[in-house]
């Protein structure tokens, strides 16, 4: 008996933590600044999933992933010993932590809400997100004819709405945790929340919301009455990709004035002169490496240009991609990669199986994985929101515990 009330004040305990911890992130963007918060809550990752390891409750899938992160860890660090280019060890060992936080918290996230905690949660939070989408989306008609402090720029004729967040990616990774409540708790009219929210987003302007609301509608539509994607629907997906990041990648991927031109064509050539590693940590277009100036920039040219000195280096840590592949070298940068690439995998056997689900976990990490290309947004807390929001619709169901064997273990990825 003692042992059932133990194991229910756990379950009730969890999600006051989830909310706790969201609470936290979610505060830490509104306020700005910079809070290691995140970085402390990626330790605390690590050591839920080394506890979830030894009791053997990791998917044989997910314990793949975990090894490869691990593999590509041992790669930047090998770096660091051949390049010796990082100023100090400290700076080093926290850029493992920065660079990588966002695929710790999604495996332990993923874990953490197994079962009914995800369920407990999303209900518990559902009314919130509702208030928070509709409150969103009334400023996002108004911001377009009345200035009420919520805009960023003009763009394509559109005051590029960001609610009540410094910038855009920070009212979308809390828009898509709003949108994964509505999901796993199964909202009554929730699809109408899905739209507006998605046309608020798309009133962003930016590529990272602009994307995930075109895509996420799109899809959700298509997996209604389709249980796969396609070739051809792919090929359209990048196709409007495409089209919609035109004037982004005229303007960051062409120019070859543009900072995270250079960052990308350095990137390539610091792969190929240190092949089969890179650089290693805080060395290149990381916050770390930033913070300390990597000698790299100085060879560059970089301490002459507007945004890449050491007075201002406001673009230094201004992309994402690029800083995996110099810091990492090709065959690491691929290991990564590949990590991205087995989530996107993975999301057909996630929880569920309705059109929402699958819309919502393909346009999420699409859109990131392709605003990494002109962002550090893999690397950002906003990111980390993002994660948790996809970990919380990815998490093992209820179903899935009770049809297997021990404490909710999954078999090869599998629900």
């Amino acid at each position: 008996m003692k042992q059932i009330e133990e194991t229910s004040a756990k379950r009730s305990l969890k999600p006051f933590v989830a909310y706790l911890i969201i609470g936290l992130l979610i505060f830490f963007e509104l306020v700005g600044g910079r809070s290691y918060f995140d970085e402390f809550l990626s330790l605390a990752a690590i050591a839920y999933l080394l506890y979830l390891a030894i009791k053997d409750e990791l998917s044989r899938a997910d314990s793949t992933s975990i090894f490869m992160l691990i593999v590509v860890i041992f790669i930047g660090l090998c770096s660091n010993t051949v390049s010796s280019i990082a100023r100090t060890t400290f700076s080093a060992l926290v850029d493992i932590i920065a660079e990588t936080k966002i695929l710790w918290i999604f495996f332990a996230a993923k874990y953490y809400f197994r079962g009914e905690t995800a369920s407990k949660f999303s209900i518990s939070l559902a009314l919130i997100s509702k208030i928070y989408i509709s409150i969103g989306f009334i400023c996002s008609i108004i911001s377009q004819f009345i200035n009420i402090g919520m805009t960023e720029s003009e763009r394509y004729g559109i005051n590029g709405f960001s609610f009540v967040f410094p910038f855009s990616f920070q009212f979308l990774a809390v828009s898509l945790l709003a949108i994964a409540v509505l999901i796993i708790s199964k909202a009554q009219n929730r699809q109408r929340y899905y739209l507006i929210s998605s046309i608020s987003l798309m009133l962003a302007t930016k590529s990272s919301p602009l994307l995930f609301g075109l895509m996420f509608l799109t899809l959700m539509f298509y997996f209604r009455r389709h249980k796969k994607l396609n070739a051809f629907v792919v090929a359209l997906l990048f196709l409007g990709i495409a089209v919609v990041g035109s004037y982004q990648i005229q303007t960051y991927l062409m120019n070859e004035n543009a900072p995270r031109y250079l960052f990308f064509m350095h990137g390539a050539e610091l792969a190929d002169k240190y092949f089969p590693f890179g650089t290693g940590f805080a060395t290149f277009g990381s916050d770390q490496a930033a913070r300390n100036y990597s000698p790299l920039y100085y060879q560059f040219g970089f301490s002459h240009l507007f945004g890449l000195n050491p007075e201002d280096g406001s673009f230094l840590s201004d992309t994402f991609w690029p800083m995996a592949l110099g810091q990492f070298g090709w065959i690491g940068f691929g290991l990564y990669v590949g990590l991205f690439v087995r989530l996107l995998m993975s999301f057909p056997h996630s929880r569920g199986t309705q059109a929402e689900s699958k819309a919502f976990l393909y346009s999420a990490l699409l859109s990131y994985m392709i605003h990494a290309v002109g962002s550090a947004i893999l690397s950002s807390s906003a990111g980390v929101i993002g994660f948790i929001a996809l970990a919380l619709v990815n998490s093992p169901s209820m179903e899935s515990r009770n049809s297997l064997p021990g404490d909710g273990k999954i078999i090869d990825g599998k629900i």
